[in-house]
């Protein structure tokens, strides 16, 4: 029998809540897969091109600022309110985008929803944590990656359909009814709890910067590697975003093609994120498990390399299909570590801290790849290897398994070196 956490839920609302995150989850995702689709479209009408460069450095930037306050912001203001609040204005700021009648509204509608995206996304695993019994917050927190995943992998087809039939701003528009039913359920269905009380003296700035506990979170060694993991592997996914691009100047790609080279590092991302949920469930953070991830990310790199060599799509294919692999356990552990080894007052700080380092990670890698992409794509994609191998060099030599996944009190512990 489940053991629910607060005594105001029943299964029945449970089932209500966490069909609402996967709804927000459905539209934040089609959003982030589809962005180059409509964005560039978007751009090309408004014939400003040149923005769309900016845009993929100025979101990141928010998103990552947001998530760094967001797990404080949640105990302030109440998860509920907090969430209900910044996915409202999320939705918001993204049919602005679909309203924008001029390219430099458009960027700033964008990016203003990066920063509201951090805020909700991070607060998701935390109440995840506070309404689901805590032996099943792995495989509930699978289950939403692999939907995650699953849209990521359908939505951009979705919003090519719905711009080239129609429009690309219909193919934001479209998300409404999601959006509505997705607040609802939370709206109705949620308590209001966690909000914690402050005096005025914490709200001052050095204060709430305190409150954020980093130092705190950074002093238990096995999160602060598991922030480290988390930040390299991050830079090796932004490569994704110039797959298509690769493929359409190196290889001679239609745009349809292009697209569909990700599908593999999509699909096997979504077996792995579902898979990640129930092995940490059972075995926890293994050493071996994380080395899976490692060993993906340096093995993908390893081929983006033989880019500057050979040019064909069974290189291309294979080099995102492996990282892939890791990628569903990269969208799983990390969050699975947090809830489960740290303690049971750190747990939102270090899940929007994670989120943080993933945002931070993302515009270190934007700007990485707009400064080495003057010498060609491939080159661009090579330099990855140095992150692969300092992604393998971390988990092999750093990382301690944790000798026992205490979900109960939630008590850090790791194996001591004999």
């Amino acid at each position: 029998m489940e053991v629910l956490k607060n005594k105001h839920l029943t299964s029945r609302s449970v089932t209500y809540i966490f069909a609402g995150l996967i709804l927000i989850n459905i539209c934040a995702n089609y959003i982030s897969g589809s962005t180059g689709i409509y964005a560039a479209t978007a751009f090309r009408e408004y014939d400003r091109i040149d923005l769309l460069s900016i845009l993929f450095v100025i979101e990141p930037l928010t998103r990552s600022a947001a998530l760094l306050i967001s797990g404080s912001a949640g105990e302030y203001f109440g998860r509920k309110k907090l969430y209900l609040w910044s996915v409202g204005a999320y939705a918001f700021s993204i049919f602005l985008c679909a309203l924008s009648p001029d390219g430099f509204l458009f960027l700033i509608a964008q990016g203003a929803s990066g920063f509201f995206w951090g805020l909700f996304f991070s607060n998701v695993f935390s109440i995840l944590n506070d309404v689901v019994p805590e032996k099943e917050y792995p495989v509930r927190l699978a289950t939403l990656q692999t939907v995650n995943f699953s849209v990521l992998i359908i939505g951009p087809v979705i919003c090519g359909l719905l711009t080239e039939y129609w429009n690309w701003r219909v193919s934001l528009f479209a998300l409404c009814p999601l959006f509505a039913a997705g607040l609802a359920f939370i709206w109705f269905f949620m308590p209001d709890f966690n909000q914690r009380k402050f005096s005025e003296a914490q709200y001052a700035p050095q204060n709430i910067l305190k409150d954020l506990q980093i130092s705190v979170l950074l002093k238990h060694r096995g999160f602060l590697i598991v922030s480290l993991i988390t930040f390299v592997f991050t830079c090796i996914t932004c490569s994704g975003k110039y797959i298509p691009l690769y493929a359409q100047t190196a290889l001679n790609s239609s745009a349809t093609i292009s697209a569909l080279i990700l599908l593999p590092c999509n699909l096997l991302g979504m077996l792995t994120a579902g898979l990640s949920g129930w092995y940490i469930k059972k075995k926890g953070c293994s050493k071996r498990f994380m080395l899976v991830m490692a060993g993906a990310g340096f093995m993908g790199t390893l081929f983006y390399a033989g880019m500057i060599f050979f040019t064909n799509y069974s290189i291309v294919i294979l080099s995102t299909a492996i990282i892939g692999i890791g990628l569903g356990i990269y969208q799983v552990a990390p969050f699975a570590y947090a809830q489960a080894y740290m303690g049971e007052q750190l747990i939102a700080k270090g899940t929007a801290f994670i989120g943080f380092i993933q945002g931070a990670a993302s515009v270190l890698g934007g700007v990485v790849f707009s400064l080495t992409i003057g010498k060609g794509v491939a080159f661009a994609l090579a330099t990855t290897f140095i992150y692969g191998v300092v992604l393998l060099w971390i988990t092999v030599f750093h990382y301690k398994e944790p000798a026992k996944l205490n979900v109960l009190h939630h008590e850090p512990y790791e194996r001591q070196e004999q």
